[in-house]
């Protein structure tokens, strides 16, 4: 029994290690020279860099299950205080009220006395108090649910920069089922989402909780490098490099894969953890309906800059973990996470390390070269941050056609690529562009699509 598995991201690592503990032989293609995806952490004079995500949300068990797994408990480690976010909206900076969740409240007396509304615009969001349920189904747009119930304001100046940012994608057409189908329970249950936000905050507060993002002492590349070392050692797993697919075919009761080189490999399941594009060309001729499928969900482009400068650089010393941009503000940036102040050990003392985000704003600017988008995300620094001089670091890594939106109908698009594969159960798909971006997902979708090989080689499920 031998299984292919497609992509080296950390997807398809974790679907390597997992099969690799089942004792099923694996081969691992990875079309790059390099393993981890879009994780990527570089150690450069003091400074360690991430290039991708630069953690993890605890509350969905995978990702702390498999680092603790992979020996890395102790290296687990917590935001610093204070946890200070701001929004730039209408020209200024406001800071976040304390006590916020996902998108709303969970501390009543921060909202009311926070300026980022006026008495209008927070007499309008009270409306959800007695607003009644809407009671519809099918899929929605996050914006257009929110708008219905809280008004413009909450979702221009908080929802959109919260979740759109994350997703890549306008607030207006993310997809309510896909990206936040609490809320839709909440509303269920509750009536008022402000009334749940409430109760869910004092329920933490009695629980005692901090942050629900964690990261690793030695940045998100510790974690696929325990996974390849994890892999390297089971001594199941031949992972070949530079190696790109080009063609899948059903072969008996297994697959003919071709590579770019020639070789054609012959094994008896095949997992798809290739990017949403990538997956949807493969499909194309074993199985159309799912191509089709994946190649309704939608990618866009998006790039993370990495800049340090000294700390003498700044008008003002830096405040807070960073800042999220509302739409409509004439910059290129999109947020800003300021590393050095968010997470120890990413710099050196007397210096700060930023990660902006470009592209959901301007997608224009990617087209750009890495020095003019580090020209232009200087020149936003410099109007809003009080940032002089050039930086004594610049990273950029641009991620194009690689972020899975997960616009209405994302779900439906999904269901029906699985409902075109359930025929063929020795063939999994995983990934970011199917159930959920965050490393968490990718992670518990690897463990899944090893698992549905598995019991299709076996009948038993994997361990």
């Amino acid at each position: 029994m031998t299984v292919l598995v497609v992509g080296g991201g950390i997807t398809g690592l974790t679907t390597a290690y997992t099969l690799a503990r089942s004792g099923i032989p694996t081969t691992l293609v990875e079309v790059s020279d390099r393993l981890g995806g879009k994780i990527r952490t570089e150690s450069v004079d003091g400074f360690l860099v991430e290039s991708g995500p630069d953690s993890f949300i605890s509350y969905r068990p995978a990702a702390l299950e498999l680092a603790r797994e992979l020996g890395l408990g102790d290296a687990i480690i917590a935001p610093t205080n204070p946890r200070t976010v701001w929004i730039r909206a209408r020209g200024r900076f406001v800071q976040m009220p304390e006590g916020m969740g996902l998108v709303l409240p969970t501390r009543l007396g921060p909202f009311i006395s926070t300026d980022m509304f006026s008495p209008l615009e927070k007499l309008r969001i009270s409306l959800d108090l007695i607003q009644p349920r809407d009671g519809r189904g099918g899929d929605v747009s996050v914006g257009a649910f929110l708008r219905r119930r809280l008004g413009g304001a909450l979702v221009d100046r908080l929802a959109g920069p919260l979740l759109g940012g994350v997703y890549g994608t306008p607030i207006d057409e993310l997809s309510l089922d896909a990206v936040v189908p609490q809320l839709r329970e909440a509303e269920r249950l509750h009536r008022s989402l402000l009334l749940a936000s409430l109760a869910s905050g004092r329920a933490v507060r009695v629980r005692g909780s901090g942050s629900p993002f964690v990261s690793l002492a030695g940045g998100m590349g510790q974690l696929t490098g325990a996974l390849v070392g994890a892999i390297t050692r089971s001594g199941g797993v031949e992972v070949r490099m530079k190696s790109k697919v080009v063609s899948l075919e059903r072969h008996g009761g297994g697959f003919d894969v071709r590579l770019a080189n020639g070789d054609l490999l012959r094994p008896e399941a095949v997992v798809l953890a290739s990017p949403g594009p990538a997956t949807a060309g493969l499909l194309e001729t074993i199985a159309p309906a799912a191509a089709s499928c994946v190649r309704a969900i939608a990618h866009g482009s998006t790039a993370v800059v990495s800049l340090a400068y000294r700390l003498d650089q700044f008008t003002t010393p830096p405040v807070g973990h960073g800042f999220l941009v509302a739409a409509g503000e004439p910059l290129v940036i999109d947020g800003c996470t300021i590393s050095s102040l968010k997470w120890a050990g990413r710099a050196p003392d007397g210096s700060v390390l930023l990660r902006v985000f470009v592209g959901s704003h301007s997608p224009g600017a990617l087209a750009g070269s890495d020095a003019e988008i580090v020209a232009l995300v200087e020149h936003d620094l410099a109007q809003m941050a009080g940032v002089h001089g050039a930086p004594i670091l610049a990273r950029v890594a641009r991620s194009i056609d690689q972020m899975p939106k997960y616009t209405v109908g994302h779900l439906e698009r999904v269901a029906g690529a699985n409902e075109a594969l359930a025929g063929l159960p020795n063939l999994a798909i995983a990934g970011a562009a199917f159930r959920g971006v965050g490393v968490p997902d990718c992670i518990a979708q690897g463990r899944a699509a090893a698992a549905r090989v598995s019991e299709a080689l076996q009948g038993v499920g994997v361990r």
